[in-house]
């Protein structure tokens, strides 16, 4: 199993296969239940746009359900798009989990993106947040270092020992072809094991004669061919337009853009320069309706237009968009968000459709690529870390860590530093564009972004020998934009590293002004961890005040708020190896009686473990004058070659390679070999050698 649910009372499954919707009449039942709805697989936006009769049915049996139900549905993306809107007036959005398959889940033609994950649309008769256990997913492990998949760097103290929240992305499971979803029931049932829940009713719908797919008619074929008509207007040059994008979109030619992107405002409050994003609905999508319609009309015949947004709102901009354009892809983003809600929200939905019957994608059908278009379209395989040790080891040992590229995007992050954003709430990662514009055009075609904010669309076309058009309301960010282009075409990376911090902030939680630490905020964490041990409770912030060794003024400026503060006093804290690895196998050493060595050799490619730090440091105080050198005249005993070492600051060793530094260094303080450690053994890895000598560490 790969999740783990507290306090669930596991709900008892029930399957029934329907071969006609006629038979949902003998299902109903006035108990409130978990519904799981699995429809045919292979289902195309074609199979979905002649399916009203039978959505209406399935509407009609989830409206008369008992008003405490969830109803979940199982089936691919166009499926879900189409389905939805049958459904609103009587039951509530909760969720769209992107689910992996192992085969595709729809028959793509050649040359486009294979379709690899099924939608669970998770849905429900009452109002209000989704009523579910806390379900943790298994941590994974990168294949060559064996650490988990993320890097969770100093925060491991802040997540549990078992895994991460599930997110609406499941990749730890997968369907295959056989329609086998025995790890998505087995999942459900523990996922809403609560009141008043005690049953999962599968209701198996994929021989039902009403919607296994069929093939697509001759007329349909026919009426793509009629796309290919009209005339193509030559590009015009690359430019950026401070103004309304309706009004120049409107000025544009038809047929002139060979890729349209969009990341529009959400409508979620964001805090714009010059722009209203709290939109009455009808609002929002009456105009919404309107740039997407122009977008269509400017495209080129065959082309692309892909638009990035939430799952729900993405729904109903496929309802206009199937109504003018084909249907082409629905990539998935899995951005890994943060835990924000037990459900973590990481996927975002990137709808493409195109004009006309699509060309083969110039990404996958040209051989002729640069290195950034390589890179950008060679997705990291599954499961590997990114770490720069592992990633040098993986070069050094020839390890293939590439993957396919398919329509779910799991090697992609947001921007989480502040050291890479500019001044604008919402920046998409220059990795995430790279990859479309690279995937949907060719060198020297015309890529436009009508919401263009602080250029990160642009940029990256000009950085890929494409042209542009980037269109932004907001005088602020459009100069933002011009300053950037500036600094590429004077060689300075726009997306690299600045010193300053922005202004504009993503999150209504306020950001603390810069500041040194006395104490890092991991060890006040800790501290406040041990409090509510001795408690047996959360501490208030009165008794981490008299009973914590730090000033309480640590706690008030070092931390948003009080459940910051006590964020490692919830959880269990997590390591980056596997639990079930016994530890005696990571460092076999320290299974041998070392206190009469003088000179001993240590494989090791991580700090030490607290017990393996406690042995080290036993060794230290056996009253042997005992010393760390450092010296390129050192020599291990595994393999012949020589390496360096320095105490770290957790009472472990950090190792350096004995080239990263030729001169002789001894030490008379610990905090010395520390700071010289800092320097020299980043992201090295090597062999462990303490020396006897007449110099003692402190």
């Amino acid at each position: 199993m790969t999740h783990l649910s507290e306090n669930s009372k596991r709900l008892q499954e029930h399957t029934t296969v329907a071969f006609q919707l006629q038979e949902l009449g003998n299902l109903y039942n006035e108990e409130p239940k978990v519904y799981l709805f699995h429809l045919p697989s292979g289902r195309t936006d074609q199979d979905a746009s002649r399916s009203q009769t039978a959505f209406h049915q399935i509407a009609d049996f989830c409206a008369r359900s008992n008003e405490e139900s969830t109803i979940c549905i199982l089936t691919t993306p166009p499926d879900v798009a189409r389905l939805q809107p049958y459904l609103e007036s009587s039951l509530r959005f909760q969720l769209w989990v992107a689910i992996k398959t192992s085969t595709p889940s729809i028959n793509t033609q050649d040359g486009q993106l294979q379709a690899r994950h099924v939608a669970l649309l998770v849905l429900t008769r009452y109002q209000g947040s989704l009523r579910h256990t806390k379900t943790r997913i298994k941590y994974s492990y990168c294949p060559a270092c064996g650490k988990t998949t993320k890097d969770y760097g100093g925060k491991k103290h802040l997540y549990h020992e078992y895994g991460t929240l599930v997110s609406d992305v499941w990749r730890d499971v997968e369907i295959d072809g056989s329609g086998d979803i025995c790890p998505i029931v087995d999942r459900l049932c523990d996922l809403f094991g609560v009141e008043p829940y005690t049953a999962l009713e599968v209701i198996d719908l994929t021989k039902c004669a009403d919607l296994v797919p069929k093939p697509e008619t001759p007329a349909a074929l026919e009426q793509r061919a009629l796309f290919q008509l009209p005339k193509v207007v030559p590009p015009s040059r690359s430019q950026l337009v401070n103004a309304d994008c309706l009004q120049v979109l409107k000025s544009m030619p038809d047929n002139s853009v060979d890729f349209c992107f969009a990341d529009p405002p959400y409508n979620l409050e964001k805090k714009y320069d010059g722009y209203n994003d709290a939109l009455e609905l009808r609002e929002y999508f009456a105009w919404c309706d309107e740039w997407l319609s122009e977008l269509a009309r400017v495209l080129k015949p065959g082309r692309t237009c892909a638009i990035l947004n939430i799952p729900l709102w993405a729904i109903r901009h496929y309802q206009h968009l199937a109504s003018i354009l084909k249907y082409q892809a629905w990539i998935v983003w899995d951005a890994l968000g943060f835990p924000v809600r037990m459900i973590m929200p990481s996927h975002y939905s990137i709808l493409c459709f195109s004009k006309g019957e699509p060309r083969p994608l110039p990404g996958l059908h040209d051989a002729e690529r640069t290195l950034l278009e390589r890179e950008s379209l060679s997705p990291l395989a599954e499961f590997f870390c990114s770490r720069s040790s592992c990633i040098s080891e993986r070069r050094k040992n020839g390890i293939s860590d590439r993957g396919e590229l398919t329509d779910l995007w799991y090697d992609i992050h947001r921007l989480k530093h502040n050291s890479r954003r500019v001044d604008h709430p919402c920046q998409l990662p220059p990795t995430l564009m790279h990859r479309l514009i690279s995937l949907f055009t060719n060198p020297g075609e015309v890529v436009l972004d009508c919401f263009n904010g602080a250029g990160t669309s642009t940029l990256t076309a000009q950085q890929l020998g494409r042209g542009y058009i980037g269109i932004e309301l907001s005088k602020q960010y459009h100069e933002l934009a011009l300053r950037r282009h500036e600094e590429l075409s004077q060689g300075i990376d726009p997306f690299g590293k600045k010193d300053t911090i922005p202004t504009a902030k993503n999150s209504p939680v306020p950001r603390l002004p810069k500041q040194a630490y006395q104490v890092s905020k991991k060890v006040l964490q800790l501290d406040v961890k041990r409090i509510a041990q001795q408690l047996g409770r959360l501490p208030t912030r009165a008794q981490v005040a008299a009973l914590s060794k730090y000033p309480i003024e640590y706690f008030d400026n070092y931390f948003v708020s009080w459940g910051e503060v006590c964020a490692a006093a919830r959880t269990t804290g997590m390591s980056e190896l596997p639990l079930d690895k016994p530890q005696e196998t990571q460092l076999a050493l320290f299974a041998n009686d070392f206190s009469q060595a003088t000179d001993y050799a240590l494989p090791v490619s991580r700090t030490l473990r607290t017990n393996e730090a406690s042995h080290a440091k036993n060794y230290m105080n056996t009253g042997r004058k005992v010393s760390v050198t450092v010296t390129d005249r050192a020599k291990a005993t595994i393999n012949g070659k020589s390496y360096h070492v320095v105490p770290n600051p957790d009472g472990g060793w950090d190792v350096i390679k004995s080239g990263a530094d030729r001169a002789s260094r001894h030490f008379e303080r610990k905090s010395d070999a520390v700071k010289y450690g800092r320097r020299v053994s980043q992201n090295q890895r090597s062999e462990l050698i303490i020396h006897n000598a007449d110099r003692t560490i402190h």
